[in-house]
């Protein structure tokens, strides 16, 4: 993996004045990503891949959305950005990820759920200027760019797209409020250290907060027996079974389309091929809700 360049470096808090080290992260379908280590401390240097119009990645609402919740101490606090580059650069919070057994122990739920009501509690007129981003406006966007490519494939995504305006309709996205949401909240994407922390801000946005909820159900279905505990951490507590299963279908929807429209612009791994199955295994599984 290439080294961050000497100018991205400059950007780090005491690198220029010292000696300092660099090392590649793992993880990521996105980016690339260093620890650089200084005489003022650790920092996370991401860098974009160039895919970011093509898989609806808006790196201002992420750099945005990052130091809204690290007010709350629910991200790492903000450096620098350079949204035309995909750059930023954060303070590095160590921990570990988190795997699927944290999703089926309550406790660890419980912290999770803390997190999110803080993160949805923010001020919504500090969120002045994200945008107002719904799954169905954001499968109707992957699709167009699918069936650009990808003609022959029209029908089906058609098909789901009519299930998927059901859906959203079904989880009643529309009676609740909108707030602050991180969107993407897989293991990997949660740092457990001194505190909590959620990195990875790509797709956050004022957004349903029952969205937050159905990507932890949909990535890790060993949540689901907590599906209750996680609602009313939340402070979602009223809402309905029919309700979660209409959200989670369509966050499912969205992980599918996303690992569809990334093969447009990147030879797709084993484990991409298999994530997008999984996917769409489970859309068929649960498309009569």
């Amino acid at each position: 993996m290439i080294a961050p360049g000497d100018d991205v470096l400059a950007r780090v808090p005491g690198a220029a004045d010292g000696p300092f080290e660099v090392a590649a992260l793992r993880g990521g379908l996105t980016n690339r990503s260093f620890l650089v280590g200084t005489a003022l401390g650790r920092f996370v240097v991401r860098l974009g891949t160039g895919a970011d119009a093509l898989l609806g990645i808006d790196r201002h609402t992420e750099a945005a959305a990052q130091r809204l919740a690290a007010t709350v101490a629910v991200a790492p606090r903000v450096i620098d950005a350079d949204e035309s580059r995909g750059l930023l650069i954060t303070e590095y919070v160590a921990g570990r990820a988190w795997e699927q057994s944290d999703f089926a122990t309550p406790g660890q739920i419980d912290r999770l759920g803390s997190q999110l009501a803080r993160l949805h509690a923010l001020d919504a007129h500090a969120s002045a200027g994200l945008p107002v981003r719904d799954p169905l406006t954001a499968a109707h966007a992957y699709v167009a760019r699918i069936v650009q490519e990808a003609p022959g494939e029209r029908a089906a995504l058609t098909r789901l797209l009519g299930q998927a305006a059901d859906a959203h309709l079904a989880s009643g996205a529309g009676a609740r409020p909108a707030t602050l949401v991180h969107s993407d909240l897989h293991g990997s994407n949660i740092v457990d250290g001194e505190g909590l922390w959620l990195i990875d801000w790509e797709y956050a946005a004022l957004a349903d907060p029952l969205q937050d909820v159905a990507s932890v159900l949909a990535y890790h279905p060993d949540a689901a027996a907590h599906a209750g505990r996680l609602l009313d951490a939340v402070g979602l507590g009223d809402v309905t079974r029919r309700d979660l299963l209409a959200a989670v279908w369509m966050f499912q929807l969205l992980v599918f389309l996303w690992y569809r429209v990334r093969r447009l612009a990147v030879a797709p791994t084993s484990a991409d091929l298999a994530a997008e199955r999984r996917a769409h295994a489970a859309l068929v599984h649960n498309g009569n809700l």
